[in-house]
């Protein structure tokens, strides 16, 4: 896994500012591109550190256009796009297709490439609106989304199993002893096409601890999806609460921070007083003190499975779309204590 050191010998800056940067610290004045390259580093060594297969999948050079939902501004302050985006280049890479990034220009409503060759087909990662989708049609019929799925009727998707994920998460809180389990996250969260809809992960969650959890109570600290936002509410949360939960669940870890950095300032410590557990996984979790046991998402498998489902509809002829959902795991480190 990297660690802080390797990360400041490649970037040049120091271990202080790198952790700054990891725990979204308000005070430090850095500039975007700065954040960028901190996180791009850390997920490089992350990748790197794990195996990769050894020999390169020798197949016709396909060309396919990468499409991404966010801007700079937006992927900082939830990394995991930019995460999901960098083991997509990998995985095209180490598959042997040409790759081109597509920018959508909101003015005309069409993606532009510096490249002007055609394409073989579009992979397109996050939520889309119906403008944005015809647009990338004009630039391929064969679309796969990433972490989306609209139009299944027309389109192959690969997304997260959410409610693999989030029973996995409540029964391993279960099993270490907690009763009181909080939701720490969005009350809405944008749909396959990006229009506000209930929070998929904190949906399961509520229907989850109320028809087979009910050995255990359920309490929520709804929040905006800026970790600053989760600060706050945290603060109020444990200042306000009487019986507060014994142990957090958070929809990602930009959430899991604003609820680490609450729980410190009021003088707690984690997991001695107070317990966190969090979604996605990527190799933020092993750079927080304490280390997050996290829910994992997979964020390589579900990279290589969007290529294998474009291959397949690009080199079979009649193939229906399908829909992938990626069983997520649990990666047990520091961040949660056992009851008693």
């Amino acid at each position: 896994m990297a660690t802080l050191k390797e990360i400041s010998e490649l970037t040049g800056y120091s271990i202080a500012t790198i952790s700054r940067v990891l725990n979204h610290d308000a005070s430090l004045s850095v500039t975007d591109s700065t954040r960028e390259e901190i996180l791009r580093v850390a997920g490089k060594l992350d990748y790197e550190s794990k195996s990769v297969r050894s020999s390169r999948r020798k197949a016709a050079q396909l060309r396919i256009g990468i499409i991404e939902m966010m801007d700079s501004r937006m992927k900082l302050d939830d990394p995991y796009y930019l995460y999901l985006k960098s083991s997509l280049d990998k995985c095209c890479f180490e598959e042997g297709l040409e790759t081109v990034t597509l920018q959508y220009d909101e003015e005309e409503g069409c993606y532009k490439s510096n490249s002007q060759s055609g394409l073989n087909g579009v992979i397109a990662v996050g939520q889309f609106d119906e403008a944005q989708i015809h647009a990338m049609e004009q630039w391929s019929n064969q679309i796969v989304f990433l972490d989306s799925s609209p139009y299944e009727e027309r389109f192959s998707s690969v997304v997260p199993n959410f409610q693999v994920g989030i029973h996995q998460g409540v029964d391993y809180l279960a099993g270490m002893g907690h009763k009181t389990i909080a939701f720490v996250g969005p009350v809405m969260s944008p749909d396959s096409l990006g229009r506000d809809a209930p929070e998929k992960r904190r949906k399961i969650f509520q229907e989850y601890m109320k028809y087979y959890r009910k050995d255990l109570k359920a309490d929520f600290v709804d929040t905006d999806r800026e970790a600053s936002a989760v600060l706050e509410k945290m603060i109020a949360y444990l200042k306000e609460e009487k019986n507060p939960a014994t142990a957090f669940f958070t929809f990602n870890e930009a959430a899991a921070i604003g609820v680490m950095q609450g729980i410190q300032q009021l003088g707690y410590r984690v997991p001695e007083d107070f317990s966190i557990l969090s979604y996605n996984d990527t190799v933020l979790a092993t750079l927080m003190q304490p280390q997050l046991s996290s829910i994992s998402i997979h964020l390589g498998e579900m990279a290589l499975e969007a290529v294998r489902l474009l291959r397949r509809e690009l080199l079979e002829s009649r193939v229906p779309p399908m829909k992938i959902a990626i069983p997520s795991g649990l990666s047990e480190r520091e961040s949660v204590k056992r009851l008693e």
